[in-house]
């Protein structure tokens, strides 16, 4: 049981306290203190983004920062409300809308996605992420990102969004309310944006958020409530003090409910997390445990479920911004939960002044930074099923639901890796003077000679899914080709199941039946035990089967040298073969 369960990882790694010391402790509280500064503003809009009080994104940010640096393996990866996740809770949440229940249903969904994310870790899943395939991903985030850009609308035009939650609709809805848009709301919001696309690319990116949000909030002081501005505190107020412990609503149904968002949720924060620690980790040369980084994910959507949390993953920005500013431990999240626990007591008045058209600005920055054209160009330059997968998944997330956007991404990139695993990799092996062979595939447009000798190379692992194939190539060699003696080169075979043993049985006996012989050459120990038994004998016996040798060739050209000797003649062998029984005989 200990084999399979990772149950070390339940208990938190304090061992970078050890060796703790004032030089790191002053790095990690300098980069926990500004990244925390840079947050505050994005974890209110992510709430807003949810459809939940704003309270509640700096809530799962104090707490999961604090937790998952204690349980998680990164030093670097920052977890707290993400764009993706808060889009995926809202569209989660949608049915219960307006309900007395739908902040503990939230919470529930919390709880959920740590449950499901500490599962993967406790059972050593953590490699599961390299099933994801990277554009069904792509096609994910830039649908998301379009999502983010396309729900802001009504905040940024202070109008009153469309009905329904199809994302369509509700942008469709919004436009017809665009002659009643709110001049001093929209300038903020688009002031905000140009603030952030001019400063990206320049050393005072990582500020620009902060400043766009001060900017925009005395703007909004200075002209005063009839200039019809729209505040945070107008929606929600954002509260002043601590989580408080609840208890998340709790009834089968609505576990049962909540289960595909939560499980979608999970998958796709599981893959950012493990994205970002993982090529921040190679950065530095360091080693990223995955197992114990979903444990991490997990304890901390475990504690703050019952701390009045959100869901959410690790974040690209705040992750990447806590390594650009130095973080020497993992105790830099820390400090960050700890500051964002300050701001809690000290400054809820200055975040309830914030104006929402300034967050709007914000989200619809970071869902146009999710759109990369340049790695979309790169899946259109390089592969055409890829390009699909990354179609389908958009489509889906955008116009469908977003939470099967990820799901179909993951189906789809299954069904065309099968596809590709179900073809066969069968070549045949023709003498080109010497020791050299030229392989020609078996694919249209490559001609294939007949002969009374044909050597062939089988690759790959050969499951049930390649038998079909397999037989039907085998089938067609024999009828076009007319071989009397098949030579099949086993060496980078490195698997074979029992469905292709008995396409290669079927191809011994049609042999066998009209004369001819199968052989099998560079067979590995643990192919020999299977070849040996009773049917297989029959139809390949001993003498037949070379066994693998540590020199590539060794035994193909000695399954070969005793074959051509053994023919009578040059009758019914192609030029080459010829040439080789030729070299064959003056070796001899």
């Amino acid at each position: 049981m200990r084999h399979i369960l990772n149950l070390s990882a339940l208990w938190p790694d304090l061992s970078e306290l050890r060796a703790y010391g004032r030089s790191a402790l002053s790095r990690d509280a300098r980069a926990g203190f500004t990244v925390a500064v840079f947050a505050a503003p994005q974890a209110v809009a992510y709430a807003l983004l949810a459809g939940l009080p704003p309270v509640h994104g700096l809530y799962a940010a104090l707490v999961m920062s604090i937790v998952a640096a204690l349980w998680g393996s990164s030093r670097y990866v920052n977890t707290g409300p993400t764009n993706s996740a808060a889009l995926l809770t809202a569209a989660a949440l949608a049915p219960w809308a307006g309900s007395p229940q739908f902040l503990g249903i939230c919470f529930t969904l919390t709880l959920l996605v740590g449950a499901l994310r500490l599962a993967l870790g406790l059972l050593r899943m953590g490699r599961l992420v390299q099933f994801v395939p990277e554009s069904g991903f792509l096609g994910f985030t830039v649908g998301a990102g379009l999502l983010i850009a396309l729900g802001q609308l009504h905040h940024l035009l202070n109008v009153v969004p469309g009905p329904g939650t199809w994302a369509p609709g509700r942008v469709a809805g919004t436009l017809y309310h665009l002659g009643e848009l709110n001049v001093h709301t929209t300038g903020i919001g688009l002031a905000c944006l140009l603030l952030l696309l001019l400063t990206d690319r320049t050393r005072w990116r990582n500020w620009a958020p902060l400043t766009a949000i001060v900017l925009a909030s005395l703007y909004a002081l200075v002209l005063g409530p009839a200039s019809g501005i729209r505040l945070v505190r107008d929606i929600v107020p954002v509260g002043h003090g601590l989580p408080a412990f609840v208890m998340p609503s709790w009834s089968p149904d609505t576990v049962i409910a909540l289960l595909p968002s939560a499980l979608a949720i999970s998958l796709v924060g599981l893959i950012e997390a493990v994205s970002i620690g993982l090529t921040l980790a190679l950065k530095h040369r360091e080693r990223l445990d995955f197992d114990r980084e979903f444990v991490g994910q997990g304890m901390s959507h475990l504690v703050s479920a019952f701390f009045q949390g959100m869901p959410g993953s690790g974040s690209f920005s705040r992750s990447a911004l806590m390594e650009h500013l130095g973080a020497a431990t993992r105790l830099a999240n820390v400090y960050f939960g700890l500051f964002t626990a300050a701001a809690l007591l000290v400054a809820p008045r200055l975040l309830d002044a914030i104006p929402v058209s300034a967050l709007a600005g914000l989200l619809l920055f970071i869902g146009y930074k999710l759109v990369n054209v340049p790695r979309i160009l790169r899946v259109v330059a390089t592969s055409r099923p890829d390009v699909v997968l990354l179609v389908a998944t958009f489509l889906v997330t955008v116009f469908v639901r977003i939470e099967y956007g990820i799901f179909i991404g993951v189906v789809l990139g299954a069904l065309l890796y099968l596809q590709r695993a179900c073809g066969v990799h069968l070549a045949e092996l023709v003498p080109n003077g010497g020791d050299r062979f030229d392989e020609l595939p078996y694919e249209p447009g490559v001609v294939h000679a007949p002969s009374a000798l044909v050597a062939l190379t089988l690759s790959g692992d050969l499951f049930y899914g390649q038998a079909p194939g397999l037989r039907d190539q085998l089938e067609e060699i024999l009828r076009l080709q007319q071989p009397r003696h098949l030579v099949i080169r086993m060496r980078r075979a490195y698997s074979v199941d029992f469905s292709c043993w008995s396409a290669l049985l079927d191809c011994a006996e049609a042999l066998v039946a009209s004369g001819g012989r199968l052989y099998l050459t560079g067979v590995r120990p643990d192919l020999q035990k299977v070849v040996g038994r009773e049917a297989l004998c029959r139809l390949i016996p001993p003498d037949r089967v070379y066994a693998q040798t540590e020199e590539p060739f060794e035994a193909f050209s000695a399954c070969l040298a005793d074959v051509l000797k053994a023919m009578p003649g040059d009758q019914d062998l192609p030029p080459a073969w010829q040439q080789a029984r030729r070299v064959v005989g003056e070796r001899a």
